[in-house]
């Protein structure tokens, strides 16, 4: 029943209840045509068709309506799914970076949601390229995967002038679900770019932040001295004489709260927190604060929102009146159980607590999904948008940044060795995604930030100096600020031991 294959060239009158490649019944499905420009071409979509043909694997397609096409999977612990093939010669799209889905989840629950090509012939990863995005519940999405990369990792074998098949596809849906696939386009990013760039918003622009870095590892671990040093005045001024920009400090506030109301934030902390505003500040270094490593807003988001609207009213009233160099960041990396739906409901509530006393001062906002590219489409910002920067985190490819990264489990040991040498395959992978972050930006008209991007100390320092210089250069080409992570620890670019600069890794950040 649900293991099905049709033809995309359906006749006007067919009472079939399927839509082949994206014609509304009502028009000739022998004479639409692809809808093409420099920088896209639709395969799939209102009053556009080929002579292909669509294949099922554990759907029911229903009724479509303007050209959209919608299935229904049942619960499953596999992926059931929508194929587009290509009939008669393999597509060509090499002068293309990817394929884009436009997809709407009409269900109460969120969808994780694959799209997949491939060429002819092709035998697993090789010859494939694949990537996932989690849709909310009752929301549009774009789900984007680029030629020649498998779920991040960017060196997988592709050609893309032969292209045999397109997959839509549910990732083991829990219950019941439904997909409506609305279009299917194959963009080039560096067109998009070159239009991006001519727009008021993006020319107005500079680097927000400019370019900086974490002090991770120190205050948003358990205890300060549990993951690495305790931060000194003259770490301070090693950053300010190097000639940072910036830091963004993690803060886990969390550990340092009582548990029931009014959640107050133990005052020595407080104070230390103030201490390195404070002295940062001196040294002419511009300051993010966080909320950073909230385990159990990410784990249950009803049991501790209070709490943590509590957290920012405290850190409000510490900061009132500080100078506009400060700025906050509202949440590190949401996650887990806070998914993009419970999160803007949360932000919404959160930022008029820190407006009361900070109208003015800018506020740094990221999406939920470990603040992904992918997850910024997810992201409700509000009406007024003055003072507001978004953010999101860099680590592609994982495999090469996060290998032998011990919190990861064994399989970060089976990624050790990979390296990255800036061949042209892994420099447009960035630049893609560098792309994607910009483009949503402007068609936003709100700046973004960079707010973590960094290599683990087990890759080659090589390939970590390339990697880092590439990003940081091709972020603040796009006018988007960085924050490399992190200062000391193991993505470190300082060595405490030894009490010296990895000068290669420091040159990559700061553009030297």
């Amino acid at each position: 029943m649900f293991d099905r294959e049709f033809r995309f060239r359906l006749p006007a009158w067919s009472p079939v209840l399927i839509l082949a490649a994206t014609c509304v019944f009502s028009v000739n499905c022998s004479t639409a045509s692809a809808q093409s420009s420099d920088s896209e071409m639709v395969l799939f979509g209102p009053n556009v068709s080929s002579n292909n043909k669509i294949t099922t694997q554990g759907v029911r397609i229903e009724h479509p309506s303007n050209g959209e096409l919608k299935f229904t999977a049942p619960p499953s612990d596999g992926y059931p799914h929508v194929q587009f093939e290509f009939m008669d010669t393999p597509r060509r799209l090499d002068s293309f970076d990817a394929l884009e889905a436009e997809v709407f989840n009409p269900g109460d629950k969120p969808l994780k949601v694959v799209l997949s090509t491939r060429n002819p012939g092709s035998r697993g990863r090789d010859g494939s390229s694949a990537a996932a995005a989690t849709v909310p519940a009752n929301a549009s999405g774009v789900i984007r995967v680029a030629f020649g990369s498998w779920h991040g990792q960017t060196d997988i074998p592709f050609d893309a002038s032969k292209i045999r098949s397109i997959t839509v596809m549910l990732e083991k849906p829990s219950e019941a679900s439904s997909l409506v696939i609305r279009k299917i386009r194959a963009v080039s990013e560096t067109q998009l770019l070159e239009r991006l760039k001519t727009t008021a918003f993006f020319q107005k622009q500079t680097p927000f932040f400019g370019r900086g870095i974490n002090i991770g590892n120190t205050l948003e671990a358990p205890r300060e001295g549990d993951w690495g040093p305790r931060l000194e005045a003259k770490h301070l001024d090693l950053i300010q004489q190097a000639g940072f920009d910036s830091i963004r400090v993690p803060v886990r506030w969390s550990t340092h709260a009582q548990t029931k109301p009014s959640y107050t934030i133990d005052p020595t902390f407080m104070q230390r927190v103030r201490w390195v505003v404070d002295e940062a500040l001196r040294r002419d270094l511009k300051v993010m604060i966080n909320i950073h490593h909230y385990e159990g807003l990410y784990a249950n988001p009803e049991q501790h929102s209070d709490r943590f609207l509590e957290l920012w009213r405290q850190i409000a009233d510490e900061f009132e009146g500080a100078p506009p160099e400060l700025v906050f960041e509202v949440l590190n990396e949401p996650h887990d159980n806070l998914d993009a739906g419970k999160w803007n409901r949360l932000l919404a509530d959160t930022l008029p607590i820190i407006r009361e006393k900070h109208p003015e001062r800018t506020i740094v906002v990221g999406p939920a999904n470990f603040n992904s590219i992918d997850a910024l489409q997810f992201m409700t910002l509000p009406r007024d948008r003055s003072n507001l920067v978004a953010t999101f985190h860099y680590y592609s490819p994982f495999q090469f940044t996060h290998q032998g990264a011990g919190w990861l489990g064994d399989e970060s040991k089976q990624w050790k060795g990979t390296t990255w040498t800036g061949t042209p395959e892994q420099q447009r992978a960035v630049r893609n995604d560098l792309d994607r972050a910009l483009r949503w930006s402007v068609e936003n008209e709100i700046p973004i930030y960079l707010g973590e991007f960094g290599a683990y100390q087990e890759a080659d320092i090589d390939s970590r100096n390339q990697w880092t210089r590439f990003v940081a250069d091709e972020a603040i080409e796009r006018r988007i600020g960085i924050a490399y992570w992190e200062f000391y620890s193991g993505f470190g670019v300082y060595d405490p031991e030894k009490e010296e600069w990895r000068e290669g890794l420091r040159n990559a950040i700061l553009g030297k």
